[in-house]
């Protein structure tokens, strides 16, 4: 293979794998979905080779499983996996704000404000997506600012489970405005320096999710592991829109 085959391959693989984690963490495919090759390979104009490179990859993420006879399905989301996501978040950006808070700059602020005006305008057009994808740029900001980007890749990179549940949350409206305001406070929190506070509120933000979780599993059962995945009849996944199709109302 030449150096403009291997390029080209990589490049592939990448697109691949970017295509499809995004729709299964951006929800537009429901949990336990089969992923069916054959189609992905039509749909994407891929050979098999990269598909099964991003499906190797997006299993050691948990993002997908293969079982015997079943194929590769699009993983449940588990609460086990969940709740230690969210403990991992919680504790380094804890560790990471406290160092945050002692060099900060005006325009660090202000950046996190814009990310909360983009929020604001995403809660107007109820949009959970956009909204989602500004939470994580303004939670990123004290994470660059520190010189700590490996750990905000690692934590982006395995959280997988949570990331959905969060998207699923903020599919309803109370939920976008309440965490539009812890926003709003964090940022009040953070300018005065209020360490003790912001680690009480980043406790309440992240990890004290109990009760909306258990509302979310009452709500959508299938949504959540169980049992051992079964693979499911499914027509095209990578046209549907699993989001738009449940009622959050």
């Amino acid at each position: 293979m030449g150096k403009q085959d291997s390029q080209t391959s990589l490049a592939a693989d990448k697109t691949v794998y970017d295509f499809i984690g995004r729709r299964i963490l951006d929800l537009y495919i429901k949990p336990g979905e089969t992923i069916n090759i054959n189609e992905l390979e039509k749909f994407l104009n891929v050979s098999r080779s990269p598909i099964r490179d991003a499906l190797i990859q997006l299993e050691k993420e948990g993002l997908v499983v293969t079982t015997p006879k079943k194929g590769t399905i699009v993983s449940k989301i588990n609460a086990s996996r969940v709740k230690d996501e969210r403990f991992l978040r919680s504790c380094i950006e804890e560790r990471v704000m406290e160092e945050f808070l002692e060099i900060f700059q005006e325009s660090d602020i202000e950046e996190m404000r814009n990310a909360i005006k983009a929020q604001e305008r995403a809660v107007k057009l109820f949009d959970a997506r956009e909204f989602l994808a500004c939470d994580d740029t303004m939670h990123s900001i004290p994470f660059k600012v520190t010189g700590h980007q490996f750990c905000l890749n690692t934590v982006l990179n395995m959280s997988g489970h949570y990331s959905r549940i969060r998207l699923l949350s903020l599919s309803d409206m109370t939920t976008l405005r309440q965490t539009l305001e812890q926003h709003m406070t964090m940022i009040e929190l953070i300018i005065k320096k209020d360490s003790t506070s912001l680690k009480t509120l980043i406790h309440e933000h992240i990890t004290n999710k109990e009760s909306e979780f258990q509302s979310l599993l009452n709500q959508y059962p299938d949504l959540f592991e169980t049992e051992i995945p079964t693979a499911s009849n499914a027509a095209n996944i990578w046209e549907s829109d699993f989001l738009k199709q449940k009622d959050f109302s």
